[in-house]
């Protein structure tokens, strides 16, 4: 009995846990009482207006259709006969949509700006059906089809809620085509009413209306045509300055604010008679948003002109300069009182010839005054050390740095500023710490060291410097920063040197890989060498603050300004947009000829698809960063799920420096917001040539802030090559300024990407995981896939005439040629200050280098 009992009552759970999940799996739908009105921009995404509105908003404000006593009718599927029963008299009072009264949608659509001609709007139910109609069917209706109605109200129900299907698009179609003088609107005026793209169909062949009828409707979206735009505010001390954008004067002067500007990023300066030109500053345009950027402009440096003995007969007394540095910098310059808008280091000019009483100002310490003699027509220095205000104590001790170059000569860079001396010199009072010095000679590679500087004692660098031409010459080798320093070549090496470079060559081949996305191997690999002279520790990171060291530039001598994007998508075939310009080309494509900087890529479907039906494709605008004569790889994944959020990224020892999410560029200024994805999200801080790399947790929330502070761990070097070779490397999105086969050295625990990119070949990159305690990287060995490729040369009668492709400024003038550009046909304009031209269709073909020759007006005047 126990036994048979069991058996009898065991399926009753099962059946009510299957009827509850039956329950649970069964759509919600619920009427609808209100409406979200959104149109877009083109982009699909931007939101131009929106509004949100009930159903008594819309009877008291809006003209309602319907009286509540005529009914409308749609008509279902004809299973026998011709489907597309003209006349109109199968399956059709059966599909009564009842006495409703409602609101035209083009009278919704207004509420938002309306549609245009060649524009679309998506009715779009709560449980996530919808339909896409075109302008003409919702402006323009014919009689047979009627008014689209977004209904509220059914006699025999009431209002919504209680009218349960509410609400409901129906179509108010006249009588004209309905043998029963019924208001039905059937497949035949479904066929003769609306573009085949837009017929709906039961099951293939058999089309019918009712499945037009959205139910529940909570949505009213319209794609529009328009461009999304926003404004740059642009101001600058002293104001009254010219104002460029992408290198093309505006007409404006500061302050002013530019309306009107499409999405993207662009380069903005200012020039004003008198001042140095400002640097260009990066501004992304959003829409519907005012983006600032301002500058403090510097007075150009008095020539002095004549003769510094005698006035020439003239009589005419010349001014004077002080010139002021400080430790720290950063510090407000006051003279005589008065407020000059400068900081230190900086150059007063013009300066009269007498006494003058210079104060510094810099919050935490105690403020310097000083007097000092100006004479006319020189320079007078004031070079001054802050004390804390806190402490009294000095903020810095200092050292000194010998550096020593073979050849000599060379322009001696401190922390990136010329230090006015030349090889073979010594430093003077640097602060203690660490430091980079940079050695610039005319005809040889840049080299660039870290040093630590201990308090009264000399550090010394000593370096061999490598010629810039010549293939043999062009291999390179790191100094402790991981920005690129010369090779000697084997005739330059002493035998030690080269017999240590052997070694190491083949130390390197032992432990080749392809980035895999593991961990690297722990086997110990080639130790770093040092240069003579040269400490071999790692350097340690302190928590002596440090002016932001600007992201690392190719040190080889790069001529151009553009390279290019390689755009991939799943699924592919989607047809490319950047900087909110709609492309001929779909993916996969290279895209070449993109101005250095930063650029708005994304991806949407090809214009025969967009009238289909809603599909799953969700793809997202990023933001890249483009390298001159590199190409940066982009995918957009339409398919996979995004589950973003954004954190805020600081730091105590690390404020003002560059950082990068995930080993991608660009990069953003500690402390400031980021976007992290997915489980193994990671920060990379570049600073001193050391790629620190942070672990982001899976469970931080959005909002939080993630504190990053480097610790005293040993980084390994990392040995890079490709096939071809000479293919420019990047760690972390950050460029090294090498070209393979290099080493690269300075790279923390954690997880790295490495990029390795040559105009004409697909570029190769991969994650790879550094594990604690690893005493080398690896090696890193990858081939790079050539594509059909051609070069475009663009000459003009009138030269220096700015290019433009993908209407852009590609950053460079003619004649210029772009290499590794892809097959097909361009739209090629040029402009300069008295005239413009657009070249239509300039085909590039395989292998060969395509000439667009652009005549341009003279000035005439």
């Amino acid at each position: 009995m126990v036994v048979t009992h069991r058996r009898g009552t065991a399926p009753h759970p099962i059946i009510l846990v299957l009827c509850i999940l039956l329950a649970l799996a069964a759509p919600v739908t619920a009427a609808t009482t209100e409406l979200h009105v959104v149109r877009h921009a083109a982009d699909g995404v931007t939101v131009l207006e929106e509004t949100t509105v009930d159903y008594t908003w819309l009877e008291q404000n809006l003209p309602v259709q319907g009286d509540g006593r005529t009914h409308y009718y749609h008509q279902g599927p004809v299973f026998e006969g011709d489907p597309w029963n003209p006349e109109e008299d199968v399956n059709v009072i059966e599909k009564d949509m009842g006495a409703v009264k409602g609101t035209d949608l083009a009278d919704i659509c207004d509420l938002v700006g309306g549609m245009r001609e060649g524009e679309t709007v998506r009715i779009r139910a709560a449980d996530g059906m919808s339909r896409e109609f075109p302008y003409r069917n919702v402006y323009e209706p014919e009689p047979r089809q009627g008014p689209m109605v977004i209904t509220w109200y059914k006699a025999d129900e009431g209002y919504v809620p209680d009218y349960y299907s509410g609400m409901r698009l129906v179509f108010f179609a006249d009588t004209s085509s309905n043998p029963d003088g019924l208001h039905a609107f059937g497949v035949w005026d479904m066929h003769e009413c609306f573009d085949s793209d837009y017929w709906y169909f039961f099951q293939p062949g058999l089309p019918t209306t009712t499945g037009l009828s959205v139910q529940y409707v909570s949505d009213v979206i319209i794609y529009s045509d328009e461009e999304p735009t926003g404004s740059i505010h642009v101001n600058s001390t002293p104001s009254g300055a010219a104002v460029f954008i992408d290198d093309e004067e505006t007409g404006d002067v500061t302050p002013c604010t530019l309306s009107g500007i499409e999405l993207g990023s662009y380069s903005v300066r200012v020039e004003k008679e008198g001042f140095i030109p400002s640097d260009e500053e990066w501004v992304n345009v959003v829409a519907n948003a005012v983006a600032e950027v301002e500058f403090n402009l510097i007075p150009e440096t008095e020539s002095g002109g004549g003769s510094s003995s005698g006035d020439g007969g003239g009589g005419g007394s010349r001014n004077g300069s002080i010139a002021i540095t400080s430790v720290p910098m950063n510090a407000s310059i006051y003279l005589d009182g008065n407020a000059t808008e400068f900081r230190t280091d900086a150059t007063l000019e013009d300066v009269p010839p007498g006494e003058h009483t210079i104060e510094l100002v810099l919050p935490g310490y105690w403020n310097i005054t000083r007097t000092v003699t100006v004479e006319k027509a020189e320079c007078t220095l004031l070079d001054l050390i802050f004390e804390n205000s806190t402490t009294g104590e000095a903020t810095t001790k200092t050292g000194r740095i010998a550096v020593f170059s073979v050849p000599t000569n060379a322009s001696i860079y401190l922390d990136g500023k010329d230090t006015g001396s030349r090889t073979n010199a010594t430093l003077q009072a640097v602060p203690v710490g660490e430091h980079t010095i940079e050695l610039v000679l005319p005809g040889y590679w840049n080299i660039t060291r870290t040093v630590t500087v201990a308090e009264a004692e000399r550090s010394t660098i000593d370096v061999i410097l490598s010629p810039s031409g010549g293939k043999t010459e062009t291999n390179t080798t790191t100094g402790n920063d991981g920005t690129a320093a010369t090779r000697p070549t084997p005739a330059q090496k002493n035998p030690l040197e080269a017999f240590i470079a052997t070694i190491l060559n083949i130390l390197t081949g032992i432990f080749p890989f392809f980035g895999t996305g593991e961990d690297l191997p722990t086997t110990p690999g080639p130790e770093s060498t040092p240069d003579p002279g040269e400490d071999s520790a790692t350097p340690v990171l302190t928590s002596t603050p440090m002016v932001p060291v600007p992201t690392p530039d190719d040190t080889r001598s790069v001529k151009n300004h553009s390279g290019g994007i390689y755009v991939t998508s799943h699924p592919p075939g989607m047809t490319i947009v950047v900087d909110n310009r709609r492309q001929i080309w779909q993916t996969p494509r290279i895209v070449y000829g993109l101005r250095e900087g930063l650029h708005s890529i994304r991806v949407e479907k090809s214009e025969s698809d967009r009238s289909g039906e809603d599909s799953s494709f969700q793809f997202e605008t990023v933001q890249t960063w483009v390298y001159p004569d590199t190409i940066t790889p982009v995918h957009l994944d339409g398919v996979t799920p995004s589950y973003k959020k954004t954190i805020r990224i600081d730091s105590e020892t690390c404020r003002g420096e560059k950082f990068t999410m995930s080993g991608s560029f660009p990069a953003a200024t500690i402390p400031d917001d980021a976007e992290i994805e997915g489980a193994k999200s990671w920060v990379t801080v570049s600073r001193d040539g050391v790629y620190h790399s942070f672990a982001i947790p899976y469970g931080i929330g959005a909002g939080r802030t993630f504190w990053i502070e480097p610790e005293d761990a040993d980084t390994v070097p990392i040995s890079i090559n490709s096939n071809p070779e000479d293919a420019a490397v990047f760690i972390d999105g950050f460029p090294t300024g090498k070209c393979t086969p290099c080493r690269v050295e300075g790279l923390s625990p954690g997880q790295h990407r490495i990029l390795v990119s040559k105009p004409g070949y697909i570029t190769a990159e991969d994650v790879i995981t550094i594990p604690e305690g690893a005493r080398t990287g690896g090696a890193v060995t990858c081939t790079l896939r050539e594509y059909i490729d051609g070069d475009l040369l663009v000459e003009s009668t009138i030269p220096d005439a700015r290019i433009y492709l993908y209407g852009r400024y590609t950053g460079e003038k003619t004649p210029h040629t772009f290499t590794g550009m892809s097959i097909g046909t361009y739209e090629v304009r040029v402009v300069t200050e008295n005239d413009s031209k657009t070249i239509e269709d300039v085909l590039v073909k395989p292998g060969e280098t395509t000439r667009c020759l652009v005549n341009l007006k003279e000035d005439n005047s």
